[in-house]
């Protein structure tokens, strides 16, 4: 039970059984406000605001007439039936029971009760309460606190925003998402009238005129691929295994690179090579001319050479699937600017691409710019780099609410940017949509 300099807590449903009981007995509300330890304009807020209409009393005999007129009057021949029914001019109207007279009389006026009207203003301890053909009122303590519940729940529902702060939110967001940028990027680089949770909510729930299919990845479905057999010789990557991998210390798989291919239409020649530092989220795109094996070791020595011999420091642990144009794990280990070896390179298990799925998570932003089937044919490396820094420049929630391309920044040599073409892009200006930086 609530208690006087409690905080002006609201009554609980004890304290709403107490003036239930009250009403019941017939007390006075100063008595039940000392019972539940709360003032008097209290209790007859609480009353007033959670008693329910039970109506008119249906009871045999009751009197249906609630005129204030009705056991002094002595009219007669109200209605115009008085000429059809013999002796009704005799009779007084307010016994008629054909016809109702309060209904036709020009000197009805409604009767009201006060117990309703005053203090305790409801029927709880009346004694017609039976009979009573007026309106009549009573106070329970679990409707009053379903009422209380439903007006409290309501009251925190609908959006806490002005018709101008929705235009502006859904302004800025669907312009965000013309230039492909994800939401939480929109929300982590502008300033919102809500939180980017209270957005997805209100969509949710239709309170923004937003359709989620905007909002998200189309799902597709496809055919299951069924697992190719594994055609290299026994122990063709012996030491490169995957168990091999995890016997490093943490410390050293901390700053894996994971290694794939990224390929466009079948028939398309040209392919992309993905290097993704996962402890940065940073991936960067080399396009590779063939899907050969060669193609490959040639694009790690280009790399090798623009890192100014900096590739082990930051390249120096390579993770690859288990792909044909990887097959040439010696090339692909040895240094091309000295004698001995410039990286380490290990293979995931046979169809276990979540052995290295960061790489693979993170060619889904790849793919907003250059969705599954478009043709790379057409694709140069000045315009891949483009799309590179349009990528790695999207705010991630992973990354602190910072982009990739800024962690990069802080650790890689500035060579490593300026041979690869690379730059960091406004967030304003972060282009993830198809066929706006790339046309085919």
């Amino acid at each position: 039970m609530d208690g006087k300099g409690t905080g002006y807590r609201h009554l609980g449903l004890d304290g709403r059984k107490v003036i239930e009981r009250g009403l019941d007995e017939g007390r006075s509300l100063t008595f039940i406000a000392d019972g539940t330890g709360t003032c008097v304009s209290t209790i007859r807020r609480e009353i007033l605001r959670n008693r329910h209409n039970e109506g008119r009393s249906n009871a045999k005999g009751a009197d249906k007439n609630d005129c204030v007129h009705l056991k002094g009057c002595k009219r007669k021949c109200v209605c115009a039936k008085s000429a059809v029914f013999k002796g009704c001019e005799r009779r007084l109207c307010r016994l008629c029971t054909i016809v109702e007279c309060h209904k036709r009389c020009k000197d009805y006026l409604p009767r009201t009760c006060g117990h309703t009207q005053k203090a305790p203003f409801v029927c709880n301890h009346c004694t017609r309460y039976s009979r009573c053909t007026l309106v009549r009122w009573r106070y329970s303590a679990s409707s009053a606190q379903h009422q209380a519940q439903r007006r409290s729940h309501d009251a925190r529902c609908g959006i806490d925003m002005t018709k101008e702060e929705m235009d502006l939110l859904v302004e800025k967001v669907l312009a965000g998402r013309e230039r492909g940028q994800s939401v939480h990027h929109i929300f982590a680089t502008e300033d919102m009238p809500c939180s980017e949770r209270g957005f997805y909510r209100h969509v949710d729930n239709g309170d923004i005129p937003i359709p989620p299919i905007r909002l998200a990845k189309a799902v597709k479905y496809k055919k299951r691929k069924k697992a190719k057999a594994d055609s290299h010789k026994s122990g063709f990557y012996a030491g490169h295994e995957y168990e091999d991998y995890l016997e490093l210390s943490k410390e050293d798989r901390a700053q894996t690179t994971e290694i794939d291919t990224v390929w466009g239409k079948k028939r398309d020649r040209k392919c992309i090579l993905s290097l993704h530092r996962t402890d940065l989220h940073f991936q960067a795109y080399l396009l590779l001319q063939q899907r050969g094996k060669a193609d490959v070791v040639s694009a790690l020595d280009w790399l090798e050479i623009c890192m100014e011999g900096r590739f082990s420091e930051f390249f120096g642990l390579l993770l690859f699937d288990r792909g044909s144009e990887f097959d040439d794990i010696a090339g692909i280990e040895r240094s091309c600017l000295h004698e001995g070896t410039r990286c380490a390179a290990y293979f995931t298990d046979p169809s276990r691409p979540d052995q290295k799925g960061s790489a693979e998570k993170n060619h889904v932003e790849l793919r907003k710019v250059l969705p599954k089937g478009t043709c790379f044919e057409g694709l140069d490396p000045c315009t891949l780099a483009e799309i590179c820094s349009h990528v790695n420049s999207s705010v991630r929630r992973g990354c602190g609410d910072t982009s990739p391309m800024q962690l990069a920044q802080l650790v890689m040599p500035p060579a490593f940017f300026e041979n690869l073409g690379l730059r960091l892009i406004p967030p304003k200006d972060v282009i993830g949509a198809p066929n706006i930086l790339y046309r085919p």
